[in-house]
């Protein structure tokens, strides 16, 4: 099973516990990870080698393509994604050319059960299979892309990518031509891009494989007649993508699966660690359950 990240020297340690937690629940499987970045320091490299080599005896490989292949990719300064994210619209660039099929997976989730029947979903006549995303209900998505609204709009935290017929159809020149020609459109980065092109040609798959943020709270904005098959996968959830600016490594998460993000760490290196204390946060949180009665805070469901 081809496993594939993009990321930079300050996502390291979340790659690792991701991938820690992908490699506790799939033993015995044999994987390939690889490891697409601008630049990795020798750290940096070490670090992962000595996870995924040395402590579970899984395949690595790193693609250190620099950054000229993203000069067309726009992003915005002040946003916490890193430019980096763009790699995974260029895998059958960087990757080779012998690989049919991969798993593109972020490093802000954990997965929690094995990846088998995910990895063997047939794509045939499909570029990409993905879940829907948790704001597919907002119509500016499809205004400002410029597709049909009925298509829907998908998450590319997850990602099972058909590498053969990427090459067959030149997926990569339409998704630079449209880099090129649009980009005051992409507001969501790689994301945007992938659903503008790929719309007509990705197969949607069981919510189990990507459940994020807004599922599990109050207040979705998934759309409407999603919603019956998102209850029923959420007892199956098999990987948590914690979607947003405020990950289970900052203080003021209060997502459900913070906890199980903190057991899959301390199996790492940065065991014990923990976000610094926010008192004045963790005193207002005791509001919490108040302003959820009110309306004045969308919280989270219990799991």
């Amino acid at each position: 099973m081809d496993i594939v990240c993009n990321i930079d020297n300050g996502y390291v340690k979340y790659c690792v516990v991701m991938l820690t937690s992908l490699f506790i629940n799939n033993k015995n499987k044999r994987l390939h990870i690889h490891i697409i970045a601008d630049d990795l320091s020798e750290e940096s490299q070490f670090i992962l080698s000595d996870v995924v080599e040395k402590q579970y005896k899984q395949h690595l490989s790193f693609y250190l393509v620099g950054a000229d292949l993203l000069s067309k990719c726009p992003i915005d300064a002040n946003n916490y994604i890193s430019i980096s994210t763009y790699y995974r619209c260029f895998l059958t660039t960087v990757l080779p050319s012998d690989i049919s099929k991969v798993l593109y997976l972020d490093c802000d989730l954990i997965v929690r059960k094995p990846l088998d029947a995910l990895f063997a979903i047939c794509l045939d006549g499909y570029a990409v299979g993905a879940v829907e995303d948790m704001w597919s209900a907002k119509e500016s998505h499809y205004i400002r892309l410029r597709y049909p609204e009925e298509y829907s709009y998908f998450n590319a935290g997850v990602l099972l990518v058909n590498l053969d017929y990427w090459r067959r159809h030149d997926i990569e020149d339409e998704i630079t031509e449209y880099i090129t020609n649009y980009p005051e459109r992409l507001l969501y980065n790689d994301q945007d891009v992938l659903n503008a092109v790929l719309y007509a040609r990705r197969l949607f798959i069981p919510f189990r494989w990507n459940m994020q943020d807004g599922f599990f709270r109050k207040r979705r904005k998934l759309r409407p007649n999603s919603i019956p098959a998102l209850e029923a996968e959420m007892p199956e959830t098999a990987i948590v993508h914690f979607t947003g600016g405020k990950k289970p490594w900052h203080e003021k998460s209060v997502h459900p699966y913070k906890k199980e993000y903190f057991k899959y760490l301390d199996f790492t290196r940065w065991s014990g660690e923990r976000p610094p204390v926010n008192y004045l946060f963790r005193f207002s949180k005791l509001f919490n359950p108040i302003q959820g009665i009110l309306g004045w805070k969308n919280v989270y469901r219990k799991i």
